[in-house]
């Protein structure tokens, strides 16, 4: 796949359209919240602008260069209105259409008609608007000031980098008067970062949006308990479903991302540059994932498994996984387990090992330099476990150590030091996740007065270690015919690509109707079927499929794996109760599902039954 400009725009405005058109839907059950729907306008317009742009030798110039600029320009002017509109402040109609008209205008001179010059007026127009927008979000930093900085800073880096082109346009030697579209490694870095600018701006509004909602519903029903626990619920349903519906983009990001840094003809600048915006995006899903689980233990809808867990190679993959940031600082890592411990307990061990790394995490970030972190597990005096994460670093004031374990909350820098990254919801989700597994959690002064040491107590049963399982005989799947289903063309390009990759050959189809035909044409060996799709989903498509096979038992039986937004045990029980094999979470990384199709068992391809679609 080429990832030219071209191919970023049309895969820009899709992402567009897709969110645009879920802000529009929701602004017609929420009138009451306002600059939702110019949120919604400005998406859908800056889509449909980079599409008209996408099909440069396409479409007539203009259409192409004149329109597509022009709806860009307009959905530029709408985040403007919406941005003033949110926080109740009038907006002048007239700016709206100020730059699209101008545009328009002086488009008709013949001067303006080079490559050069319409960047150079597109630039001028487009980034001072997005500079306004971003000042607008600092105005009122009284309400969820980080989520406005957000908001600021990734207005403020789009325009940037779009006012930027300015002096390059100005240096260039001679102006030619092509009508192609502009391309290069500064060019497809402005679409990637549009892309994930498109992303994050629209989860801090929703944010934004959702504490202003609370607020005002807390305001009416503060005397009445039971309805602001209910507000709360509600709260936490709307975070997951638009958690959920951010999963599909951050696909596309990481993919792409992903699919950038593979290619080997990057320079080692335009590597790290793709590896950033890599990082930027596993980031944002770090954090959607993160405010999914809170909003998970808020709803009373956290599940924990109770399963064997044996402790020692739990804590000894903790460590290793930090032992590179150790070993890169320069810091002491070590695991002390007493003698007494009991060699399993039984618990959810995913949770589990949450709770480790997210401790043990920040200690290694927090320790300078040359420091020591220690991780110990023993029996607690009252009975049950006591786990231990002691640092010799900077220490917690004891005034501030109550604020580690709320939502949203950092430790202020000490003079000189930098900020650290993170958005303060790992120790708040810890101290939720042990709360729910019965226990306690604090943290007071390290050895001496000098560090930390973070403590947590669990009453978890022990448990005896199960039977040692016989030496795996798994290789790698043989190159077999996949067909993957899905109603964003976006996702099943990221997938066809990692699955091309690794030899396997890839059919595509866009809904569940469409996959029973090709089925019914052509065989395959397996299936990757998104869960919700408009028509018939994927859960009922896997029913319908087992049931055709049901008539012919003496058929063999597909192989049908989910991909779906949405984790967690209610998701997968539902899945597998449908029919299907095993669960695949988006967004999907190459490792987990080269993994996931090796366990997977193999079968001779073979058309199915008609079906009734």
């Amino acid at each position: 796949m080429i990832l030219d400009s071209a191919t970023l725009l049309i895969v820009g405005a899709m992402i567009s359209v897709t969110m645009g058109s879920l802000w529009c839907g929701l602004s017609l059950d929420r009138r009451r919240s306002p600059g939702l729907r110019e949120w919604g306008l400005s998406l859908l317009l800056a889509g449909s602008g980079s599409l008209l742009l996408g099909l440069r030798h396409v479409l007539p110039d203009w259409a192409s260069i004149d329109a597509g600029n022009a709806l860009v320009l307009l959905a530029i002017g709408y985040a403007w209105i919406g941005a003033r509109h949110f926080d109740g402040r009038p907006a002048a109609w007239w700016m709206l259409l100020a730059a699209p008209l101008l545009w328009l205008l002086l488009r008709r001179l013949p001067a303006l008609d080079t490559q050069e010059s319409r960047v150079l007026l597109a630039s001028v127009l487009g980034g001072p608007p997005l500079l306004f927008t971003a000042a607008e979000f600092l105005r009122r930093c009284s309400e969820a000031p980080g989520f406005r900085r957000v908001l600021a800073a990734s207005f403020a880096l789009h325009g940037g980098l779009i006012l930027a082109r300015i002096p390059m346009v100005l240096a260039a030697p001679e102006w030619s008067g092509t009508r192609s579209l502009p391309d290069g490694l500064l060019v497809r870095m402005i679409l990637l970062e549009a892309i994930l600018h498109a992303v994050i701006t629209s989860f801090a509004l929703m944010v934004l949006f959702l504490a202003r909602r609370e607020r005002q519903a807390l305001t009416v029903i503060a005397a009445a308990r039971d309805d602001a626990e209910a507000a709360n619920g509600a709260k936490s349903q709307f975070l997951a479903r638009m958690s959920h519906e951010l999963r599909t983009p951050l696909n596309s990001v990481l993919g792409l991302s992903d699919l950038m840094a593979r290619d080997r003809n990057l320079t080692p600048p335009q590597r790290e540059q793709v590896a950033v915006i890599g990082q930027a995006g596993r980031h944002l899903l770090a954090l959607v994932n993160d405010v999914l689980d809170i909003g998970l233990v808020e709803a009373g809808r956290l599940t924990l498994q109770r399963d064997t867990v044996p402790l020692r190679p739990l804590l000894e993959d903790a460590v290793a996984l930090l032992r590179t940031e150790a070993d890169r600082k320069g810091l002491a890592l070590d695991l002390r387990m007493a003698p007494d411990s009991p060699e399993a307990v039984l618990g959810d061990a995913r949770r589990l090992r949450q709770v480790l790394l997210n401790l043990l995490g920040n200690a290694v970030k927090f320790t300078p330099p040359g420091g020591r972190v220690r991780l110990a597990l023993g029996p607690d005096v009252g009975g049950g476990l006591l786990l231990e994460v002691i640092d010799n670093g900077r220490g917690i004031p004891a005034t501030q150590r109550t604020l580690l374990f709320r939502d949203f909350s950092r430790l202020p820098p000490l003079p000189g030091e930098a900020a650290s990254e993170g958005h303060g919801l790992g120790l708040a989700i810890t101290a939720k996740l042990v709360a729910c597994m019965g226990g306690s959690i604090g943290v007071e002064a390290g050895e001496n007065g000098q560090g930390s040491r973070f403590w947590v107590r669990l009453h978890l049963p022990p448990a005896a270690l199960p039977a040692p399982l016989p030496p795996s005989t798994r290789s790698d799947r043989p190159p077999c015919r996949i067909l993957v289903v899905d109603d964003v063309m976006v996702n099943r390009l990221v997938v066809q690509v990692l699955l091309q990759g690794a030899g396997h050959t890839v059919l595509q189809a866009q809904s569940g109707e469409a996959a029973l035909a090709q089925l019914a044409q052509q065989p395959v060996d397996l299936m990757l079927i998104d869960v919700q799709m408009p028509g018939l989903d994927g859960l009922e498509t896997t029913r319908r499929i087992r049931a055709a096979e049901a008539v012919a038992p003496a058929r063999p039986r597909l192989t049908i794996v989910a991909l779906t937004g949405e984790g967690g045990a209610v998701q997968r029980e539902a899945c597998l109760g449908a029919g299907m094999d095993d669960v695949l979470v988006k967004p999907v990384q190459r490792s987990t599902l080269l993994e996931m199709l090796a366990a997977l068992p193999t079968r001779e391809a073979e058309a199915l039954p008609p079906v009734r679609s």
